[in-house]
């Protein structure tokens, strides 16, 4: 199955690009589905039909589903909603009130990404097309199964024994609601779930990212974040949509400094983001709304070509050996402001960017092995590792050092 992920700064046409792309493809014969992870919901205003949280079809060979959590909290989390709601009514809140602070940070996210995990499973789509939101609500959607795992990992396994412990003892004589086994299974069933998704939406094989722009100043700078970003949680950035080119054609007074302004940024994005696939819309001359318009920018951005190609496999992640040492590079493709800190702790290596931060677990041969130092090469972090024959020479020159202060005792 193949899992295409468009992103960018809101504004930018995400949608509409998402929209074209998997009309294009049901067209060509792939079983397609389209799902958007927008609270905003504009897919519906884009394609001027009205989805919901149930799975619509659209046109031959594409269905489509907006995510909605209100339906989510009614038919995927009934135990987890359950108890919360529980516990809040039993802390003096009414139940009106419970039922709705029940939904806890990260819900809607595991509903978009459980969709993808079942998609897959269950192989009725060739090609799964992902609207998301703008791009700061998009990289919590893509690390969210990185960041649960790692509370999972620390939490969850503590928490399951205290609570075993506290039904035999103050679970007794307290009137509040402690988690039953079904909800702790459901939590360990969470965990196996996002890690699924998540070697699905970091195998470049199946998984790509797909970085809308305009070519306009701010938006280069969000875009060239948001990549940086996604290459640090280990996601596969193929190609960039350059979208809304305003055409030569539409020169003269009013749009000459606009047209000269726009040729600058374009050339600024080429240089930016080369080598990546680049793939150009023109601004519509009218709102893209209706299927007939998004098929009209379909054949704008695709011409005759298979929208569903793999333009890229690069992985952003790779381990080697060079000059006696271990190496782990992370492709980080533009210089940032942010303070980046790199720390070990056993077999992990946690790399932190700003606000975001990437645990990483390290290989066997990497394993509590000294780092020796990082640095940038080419829009590569390499953070190196000391390696077999740096740690045997190293061994050996202590020896050496040992007997040779043996000797002038």
């Amino acid at each position: 199955m193949r899992i295409i992920i468009y992103t960018g700064k809101g504004g930018v046409g995400k949608t509409s690009v998402a929209a074209a792309t998997a009309l294009r493809a049901a067209a060509l014969g792939h079983k397609t589905v389209i799902i958007s992870t927008d609270a905003a919901h504009s897919l519906s205003d884009a394609l001027e039909l009205q989805l919901s949280g149930r799975i619509a079809k659209i046109a031959k060979n594409l269905d489509g589903i907006e995510v909605d959590i209100q339906y989510e909290l009614e038919n995927r989390w009934k135990e987890i909603q359950s108890y919360l709601s529980d516990f809040l009514a039993s802390q003096g809140m009414d139940a009106v009130t419970a039922k709705e602070m029940a939904v806890f940070p990260g819900m809607e996210l595991m509903s978009a990404l459980f969709y993808v995990e079942e998609f897959h499973k269950g192989k009725q789509y060739d090609t799964v097309i992902m609207d998301t939101a703008p791009t700061a609500d998009t990289l919590r959607l893509l690390a969210f199964p990185e960041t649960a795992n790692w509370y999972f990992d620390r939490l969850f396994h503590m928490v399951r024994n205290v609570i075993k412990i506290a039904r035999l003892t103050v679970g007794k004589i307290i009137s509040t609601p402690l988690p039953s086994d079904r909800f702790l299974e459901d939590l360990e069933n969470l965990r196996e779930r996002l890690g699924y998704v998540r070697d699905l939406l970091t195998d470049p094989e199946i998984t790509s990212i797909r970085l809308v722009v305009n070519p306009e100043r701010m938006v280069i700078s969000e875009t060239q974040r948001a990549y940086t970003y996604l290459c640090l949680y280990g996601y596969t950035v193929e190609s960039i949509v350059i979208n809304r080119i305003v055409p030569d054609e539409l020169g003269g007074d009013y749009f000459d400094a606009k047209l000269e302004e726009q040729r600058k940024y374009l050339k600024v994005i080429d240089e930016a983001f080369s080598p990546l696939k680049t793939i150009s819309a023109r601004m519509m001359p009218r709102e893209v709304l209706g299927i007939k318009a998004l098929e009209g920018l379909g054949d704008e951005l695709f011409g005759k070509d298979d929208p569903t190609k793999i333009y890229s496999t690069e992985s952003p992640m790779k381990m080697y050996d060079e000059d006696d040492k271990s190496v782990l590079a992370i492709k980080l493709p533009f210089p940032m402001d942010q303070k980046l800190e790199l720390y070990t702790r056993k077999d992990d290596l946690t790399v932190q960017l700003g606000a975001f931060k990437k645990s990483i677990t390290l290989p066997h041969s990497m394993a509590n092995k000294q780092v020796l130092g990082a640095d940038m090469e080419d829009g590569w972090l390499k953070v190196k590792f000391q390696g077999e024959d740096h740690g045997k020479r190293k061994d050996r020159k202590k020896r050496r050092g040992r007997k040779e202060t043996g000797k002038a005792r």
